[in-house]
């Protein structure tokens, strides 16, 4: 059962730091508007950003506490039991179903067809300068709506 501990004392720091220090992930946090539901209607997040907060330290913290009794079974100052195998264990499910939850949130947030919040509507680079002279203004409005994206629609002023 030695085997079980010093596993659980070399992955669970990992996932604590898989959970706090994912890439960009508190930056995507900070800049989501999070409001609550509002009484009588159906908008609004159950996971507001508070609960976020008090779910997110109850994991890590849970994380923690988990590494610190594993230490202090593989230094001898606590028994190893059935009973401590099965609580280490639902910590570990803990922090593995928050990282798989995430995990598809993100995906799914990802791969969604249309875009929201912040990055939904990216503005291009902007053009650069006009060469020489040598292109006419119509070549320039086709050269920007390429560029832009729109190909195949009239731009404002263009006739076909």
């Amino acid at each position: 059962m030695r085997d079980f501990y010093t596993t659980l004392a070399q992955v669970l720091p990992f996932l604590i730091l898989a959970i706090c220090w994912d890439s960009k992930y508190l930056d995507r946090l900070r800049d989501q508007d999070r409001e609550g539901k509002k009484p009588g209607t159906n908008r609004g997040y159950f996971w507001r950003k508070s609960r976020v907060r008090i779910f997110g330290i109850l994991v890590c913290s849970t994380t923690i506490a988990e590494i610190a009794v594993v230490f202090l079974v593989l230094v001898g100052a606590i028994a190893d039991s059935a009973a401590l195998r099965v609580v280490l264990l639902l910590g570990l499910f803990l922090v593995l179903g928050t990282l798989l939850t995430r995990l598809c949130v993100d995906v799914g947030d990802a791969t969604r067809r249309g875009k929201r919040g912040p990055e939904a509507a990216p503005v291009p680079p902007p053009l650069p300068p006009a060469g020489d002279g040598d292109t006419d203004q119509a070549e320039r409005a086709a050269d920007e709506s390429v560029h832009r994206g729109n190909l195949g629609q009239q731009q404002p002023g263009q006739q076909h």
